[in-house]
This record gives C-alpha cells, sequence and structure tokens, in this order.
C-alpha cells in the first residue's frame, strides 16, 4: 500500500514536466571558465582544501560521494574488488565495502550510479549488464547485504547516468535521445514513463535523426531535490544547466559562456570536440551546486599525461536558477557533497593517492 500511494504521488508531481508549457531561458552572469579562474587565483579567492586521510588504501578512482545520516558511501569506479565502501560520516573512518566487481552471477561489472533509497537500503546501477543492484544494511553499524539482482527493461539499455529518485525508482538518462530522462522501477525494472521535455538543444534538427548521438554528446546528469520538486540536468560537455519545477512546470535553462556541447559523430558515436563541461551535481533543499570543468578539449588533448580529471568550479544556485555563489578550489575533483549545516565541501581527487578532501565555503 505504501509503494502505490508514493507511486501516485509521483505521477502527480511529475505531472509538471510532463505538460512543461511554461518554459523560461535564463540569462546569467556565467563567463568563460578561463574568465573565473584567472579572477580567483588574481584575487587570492581560491579555496584550500584539507586531506581526509583514510588509514587504508582503497581508492583508484573515487568518484562520488553519498551521504545518509551517520553513514557516507564512496563509489569508486576503478577498484578491483569492490565498487562501494562505507565510512563513517563525518570522519570517514573505512567500515565495509560491497558490490564485488567480476563476472559472476551476484557481481558487479561497471557501476554507472548509485544512492541510498532509505535509511539503510542503497541501490547501484549496473551499466554493462543493465540491471539494479539492491543492498540492505548499509549503515556504519551493519554489513551490507546484497539483494536479487534486477533486469533492466530493455528501453532503458545504453544509459549512461542515473540517480537515485526515491525508494522505488530510478532516474535514467534517455539514451535514445528521444526525451531528457526515463523513470525506472527499482524492483521490476520495467520502464515506467518518459519525461515530455526533449534535450534542450538549440537546433532541433540534431533531435530528428542524430538523436541517440545527441544525447551522447550531451550525456546528462541529474539529481533531485529532497522533496522531489525540482529536478536538475547538467551536461557533461559544454556550460549547460536546466532546472525543472515539476509542480508548476517551469523550465529555467542556464548558459554559461562556454556555450552548448560541442561534439563529433564517427560510426555512429559521438566524442567532444568543445569543453569539458560538468562532473557532478548535488541538490539540498535550499539550493542546486554543480561541479563544473570549462577546459577545452584541444588544450587537453596537448598535454594528455598532465591532465588532471575533475572540475574546479562550484556553483550554487537557488531553486529559481539565480546564480548565488561561485567558488574555485584548489584543485579538480571528480564529485561533490555539501553539507550545509557545516558549511563543508567534501570531494574526490581522482588525481591523488589520499582521495578525499574537504573545504570550508567562505
Amino acid at each position: 500500500m505504501k509503494r502505490k500511494c508514493l507511486w501516485g504521488l509521483m505521477v502527480l508531481l511529475l505531472g509538471g514536466l510532463a505538460s512543461c508549457g511554461q518554459k523560461e531561458r535564463v540569462n546569467q552572469e556565467m563567463p568563460l571558465s578561463e574568465t573565473i579562474l584567472a579572477e580567483a587565483e588574481r584575487s587570492g579567492t581560491v579555496l584550500q582544501g584539507e586531506v581526509i586521510p583514510i588509514d587504508t588504501v582503497l581508492f583508484r578512482y573515487a568518484y562520488r560521494i553519498r551521504v545518509q545520516g551517520e553513514t557516507a558511501v564512496v563509489m569508486d569506479l576503478h577498484n578491483k574488488e569492490y565498487f562501494f565502501h562505507v565510512f563513517t560520516y563525518p570522519a570517514f573512518r573505512y567500515v565495509a565495502s560491497f558490490g564485488r566487481r567480476g563476472e559472476g552471477p551476484d557481481e558487479m561489472q561497471q557501476a554507472a550510479g548509485g544512492g541510498f533509497t532509505g535509511a539503510s537500503s542503497f541501490c547501484a546501477f549496473d551499466d554493462a549488464k543493465g540491471r539494479f543492484c539492491s543492498f540492505s544494511d548499509v549503515t556504519v553499524h551493519g554489513a551490507p547485504v546484497q539483494l536479487p539482482m534486477v533486469p533492466m527493461d530493455k528501453g532503458l539499455t545504453g544509459t549512461h547516468s542515473c540517480c537515485v529518485w526515491d525508494d522505488s525508482t530510478m532516474l535514467v538518462s534517455d539514451a535514445t535521445g528521444e526525451r531528457r530522462c526515463c523513470w525506472a522501477s527499482l524492483s521490476s525494472g520495467k520502464l515506467l514513463r518518459k519525461s515530455e521535455a526533449k534535450l534542450p538543444v538549440d537546433d532541433e534538427k540534431l533531435q530528428e535523426g542524430m538523436a541517440p548521438m545527441t544525447a551522447q554528446g550531451w550525456n546528462t546528469y541529474f539529481a533531485g531535490s529532497p522533496d522531489r520538486r525540482y529536478l536538475a540536468a547538467v551536461a557533461q560537455f559544454g556550460d549547460c544547466t536546466d532546472l525543472y519545477d515539476l509542480r508548476s512546470g517551469k523550465e529555467i535553462r542556464l548558459r554559461g559562456a562556454d556555450g552548448e556541447p560541442v561534439y563529433a559523430s564517427q560510426n555512429g558515436y559521438s566524442y567532444p570536440t568543445g569543453r569539458m563541461g560538468h562532473f557532478d551535481v548535488q541538490m539540498t533543499d535550499r539550493y542546486l551546486y554543480t561541479l563544473y570543468d570549462g577546459r577545452e578539449f584541444k588544450e587537453i588533448m596537448r598535454s594528455p599525461d598532465t591532465y588532471q580529471q575533475g572540475g574546479r568550479i562550484v556553483r550554487r544556485f537557488s531553486m529559481d536558477g539565480e546564480l548565488l555563489a561561485t567558488w574555485v578550489l584548489d584543485r579538480p575533483i571528480a564529485g561533490l557533497y555539501v553539507d550545509e549545516a557545516t558549511g563543508i565541501l567534501y570531494g574526490t581527487d581522482v588525481n591523488a593517492d589520499q582521495q578525499l578532501v574537504k573545504w570550508k565555503l567562505k
């Protein structure tokens, strides 16, 4: 009965996105990334991070941080044994690992994302095998227990990004490029619905025969507000942030000077040729936070051996799309978590040996 009530509430909330008749373009003062970085260096406002020492060697590519109460889960994309690690929060003392990597029936081949679905439950998305992987007892006091795998609907294959929407639903990008996102059931793996909103490209002809390649070129990351009224979507390439008010149907498009994703297509696949965009996004009940890079791919390719992955530019927006603050970090990070109660930003530095870092936001 509880799941039926939750599903009914979700349908009502998402009706706003389905109608999506009210659209608003918001032009923010978001200059080129080079300008932002240069100004921070000139004015001496670059935030200096503090490394959080971990008493054991765990990470190869600490990609995401998810926090639930006193429990933190760090996702490691390239760990040889496990994709997820449990820590106490905020001390980050190691507790346990889960989500074993491998080819076996109960193992994960490639984690593409995940998050808490309850006080002690966690769900991850195995992109390579196309299935949801749920775990119970993910706390600092328990030992994670793997639940039966759930195969995803074939209509969701090829998806590369996702976020947990609620305790029964995962939101994933639409790999077909027909729509911006899809909602899937965690219990059945079935496609529940697609949004009426399309990819917000200026040239709509890109979706008339090149939709899958356009979706690859944007490669959207998502985040939802705790009350599930707002949905944020950021492009991995280019400076594009979109904010949806699911209750009113308002769509706010935020475009920086670095522009939309620029990419080329070959043999049915897209590869970026413009600028590296966003690495992560988080929504709280008050604000939207984005982690942005902005470096040009031609510059990255000139010195690939010295390239450090991640973004240094963190932005805070209101739920109305107003840019409230911009911070520049002293190093690039791949994932972020902002604790508004303490004013501390936690990040994952995949370029270092000690990959957990924190900053005090001014």
